[in-house]
């Protein structure tokens, strides 16, 4: 073999080992983005790893989008080693971007802290929490855009193609979540004054002047209130705390329950959870691990309860879901669908608190 044979086998070497070294680096930080996503929930929410269920949607869901996200990245570099190689920095520059906005949100979700404002009828801190995790993955989702049309169209429509995958990425999981939140959820209940729950947690909601509960609030009670004078539930548990200028809302409860000249010994309150995840919380870790609790029905509006469902099934909690008899239609009943969808998205894809 000539020496320019032998220089050009090591040259030949050389860009392939390098190819290999740049699909290696970003299959790995595709898979630490993954990790991170899914310890970054269940360590901010002080969840053991052995409850993690990757057939849970939110779980599937972040496995999925990872997945994909490497097997385009191998694809690509079977595809064409020298344009992976000589893109490398472009999709080093998007993972790292919507990395550092993911460690951003994980951060500020485990913090727990903010102005304490609401803003339609949501905390601040979860707002910006939330911005900062969709920002990170908005960055990772036009890296996965971007590496399709590289694979679809090589050099052509790159900008307009990924920026069309892009869309229709975010659509879909709004159309399918939308139709999940739809669906609602089926509602069994096994129990009845000879095999009572031992607590109704109704959730709190908003509080109008004067330390009057809202319409919805009301309807919360008023159902708990029935299911405690049918004797389906011992005890109800009132909670929250959101509600900015009045009483907090479980103390609001609390007193709309006096004037119907319910037992007070048979009222818990928890006056200081501020979302319905806080409120799951109270029930893992007090009502079932604390005070041993372990049939209990949650109380809310039937738009409310597939979000509820998740994050109990998220904390691997067993409990029934009743929903209050809120008759809400036409622009009001959108309104709250929207939240609620916008809510769930938040929870699966980065356990937003």
């Amino acid at each position: 073999m000539t020496d320019s044979k032998i220089r050009s086998f090591k040259d030949q070497m050389v860009r392939n080992l390098s190819g290999v070294f740049d699909l290696l680096v970003l299959v790995l930080l595709g898979a630490i983005d993954l990790l991170t996503l899914i310890l970054g929930k269940y360590l901010n929410h002080r969840l053991d790893f052995e409850v993690f269920n990757p057939l849970y949607r939110g779980n599937f869901f972040t496995l999925l989008f990872s997945g994909v996200l490497i097997i385009l990245f191998i694809v690509f570099w079977l595809k064409d080693r020298a344009e992976f190689t000589k893109k490398r920095m472009l999709m080093l520059t998007f993972w790292f971007t919507g990395f550092g906005f993911t460690i951003a949100g994980i951060y500020l979700n485990q913090s727990n802290s903010g102005p304490d404002l609401n803003l339609l009828d949501t905390p601040f801190y979860k707002l910006y929490t939330g911005i900062f995790f969709n920002i990170g993955f908005a960055f990772k989702a036009l890296l996965l855009a971007y590496l399709m049309m590289k694979i679809i169209a090589g050099k052509r429509y790159i900008v307009a193609g990924s920026a069309v995958i892009l869309i229709v990425l975010y659509i879909s999981m709004f159309v399918y979540t939308y139709s999940y939140v739809q669906k609602g959820v089926t509602i069994r209940t096994g129990y009845n004054s000879e095999n009572p729950a031992d607590v109704a947690v109704i959730l709190g909601a908003a509080v109008w002047k004067y330390n009057k509960p809202s319409s919805i609030l009301k309807m919360r009670i008023d159902k708990g209130l029935q299911l405690y004078t049918k004797g389906t539930v011992k005890k109800l548990q009132l909670t929250g705390n959101n509600a900015p200028g009045e009483l907090p809302e479980a103390d609001v409860a609390f007193y709309y329950l006096l004037d119907k000249k319910i037992d007070p010994a048979d009222i818990r309150l928890e006056a200081e959870s501020r979302s319905t995840l806080d409120q799951i919380s109270y029930i893992k870790n007090v009502l079932i691990e604390r005070n041993g609790y372990q049939k209990i029905i949650v109380v809310s509006d039937a738009f409310h309860l597939t979000r509820i469902k998740e994050m109990a099934e998220f904390y691997d909690l067993k409990i029934d879901l009743v929903s209050s008899d809120l008759a809400m239609t036409g622009d009001s009943l959108r309104y709250y669908v929207l939240r609620e969808v916008v809510g769930l998205i938040n929870f699966w894809m980065f356990g937003v608190k």
